[in-house]
């Protein structure tokens, strides 16, 4: 069993999955290995994409927040939950707003007005499209003329890392992140939720300081679309018995996690609310106005690896500058088309199998021409099937 958790090891979400998989494969009779694997990047959707692409087999499964929801909204993912099949939820998290603990900020207001009174300066480390992100822009709306300067950051570890080490100068942690790292010199404005929590008294809300924002990040876990029933109920059933667990129930005391388990349809439905609460906010990120530069890149560079092929008649009464020209040109169109095949693998309907079947036969014909069309056609379909096979088969490696 897979469990991808799209964010790199350290944070609150990672963590998280770590227990509980733990507590799994305590159980008795559990012989089926459960393994971590960490996809860190472009705010959880890497991890997400190769989940989405996965068999349905009850072998893969993503651990996945809120952000599988406003990774949508932002624009960074083509995709939500409705390319996924909700399993079941571990509880949710409460967030906190932070800053350095020498920071000059010392309460929410101060932070806002700071972000009115000079925009695009106030640096706030989010990982865009998660729900880091999404609580920024909540607050940006409720103050109005506030605008923060996005940095972007992965998971908590690195937030953390980066607001310690005085990189930025405020981001959001769920309360649990905070616990573990506060001691390492940052500082909490705001709770985000509708009153103080246990673990922080001391720390106001956000209504409490005049600003209507409240966030609880469900933790979430979904398997690939069209993954059988009777297989989500078994994975639902794993995961309450072991999230339900006495000894789970005590970490999540620690953790500040509300213990409440969702079933895939409450999943399902919180979902939806959630995104309710998403319509009319601007979450896309400022980029979102710059030309599709990977398109624009495929494009240039098919069409110079179709310049490059040589035509029927090629290598007929060649000059040594001709041969020197030819021979560099070749060189410029395989480049050109090994980069195409790397670049057309990062976007969401890139596939290894097709891609690299092109790949493979244009290269070819670079190489020989249409000489030898025949075994070039034959070499450019079985070494593509051949990789594959190997490696999602025999090693268990995770193609797009």
């Amino acid at each position: 069993m897979k469990v991808i958790v799209p964010f790199a090891p350290g944070g609150g979400s990672d963590t998280l999955a770590r227990v509980l998989v733990r507590k799994i494969q305590n159980r008795p009779g559990e012989h089926a290995p459960w393994v971590i694997i960490n996809v860190p990047g472009a705010g959880g959707t890497i991890g997400s994409r190769r989940v989405r692409k996965a068999k349905p087999d009850g072998h893969t499964l993503l651990f996945l927040h809120d952000g599988i929801l406003t990774a949508k909204y932002a624009g960074q993912s083509p995709f939500g939950p409705e390319a996924f099949t909700p399993v079941g939820a571990t509880g949710s998290l409460g967030m906190v707003i932070c800053v350095p603990e020498a920071s000059p900020f010392q309460t929410l207001n101060d932070l806002l007005v700071a972000a009115e009174a000079s925009p695009d300066t106030v640096t706030f480390a989010a990982n865009i499209g998660a729900p880091s992100y999404f609580m920024a822009r909540s607050l940006e709306q409720e103050k109005p003329g506030a605008s923060f300067r996005y940095v972007q950051s992965g998971g908590g570890a690195r937030r953390f890392a980066d607001l310690s080490g005085g990189h930025v100068q405020s981001t959001a942690f769920s309360v649990s992140e905070y616990l573990n790292f506060r001691e390492g010199g940052i500082r909490a404005l705001a709770v985000l939720d509708e009153s103080r929590h246990p673990a922080l008294p001391t720390v106001p809300s956000a209504l409490e300081q005049g600003y209507s924002v409240t966030y609880r990040n469900l933790q979430g876990w979904w398997a690939p679309a069209e993954t059988p029933a009777p297989v989500v109920e078994s994975l639902q059933s794993v995961l309450r018995d072991a999230f339900e667990s006495p000894a789970l129930r005590r970490y999540s005391e620690e953790q500040c996690l509300e213990p409440d388990f969702l079933d895939s349809r409450e999943l399902a439905a919180a979902m939806i609310q959630k995104s309710e609460m998403l319509v009319g906010l601007d979450l896309e990120f400022e980029r979102r106005y710059l030309p599709p530069v990977g398109l624009f890149l495929m494009i240039g560079v098919a069409l110079g690896g179709l310049l490059t092929i040589p035509s029927p008649a090629a290598g007929r009464s060649l000059t040594p500058t001709s041969t020197i020209r030819q021979s560099l040109s070749k060189r410029l169109g395989l480049a050109a088309l090994l980069v195409g095949f790397i670049v057309s693998l990062s976007f969401p309907l890139g596939m290894f199998l097709p891609a690299g079947i092109l790949f493979m036969g244009a290269a070819g014909l670079i190489i020989s021409g249409f000489e030898n069309l025949r075994a070039t056609i034959l070499v450019s379909i079985a070494a593509p099937l051949s990789l594959y096979l190997f490696l999602s088969s025999l090693l268990g490696i995770d193609l797009p």
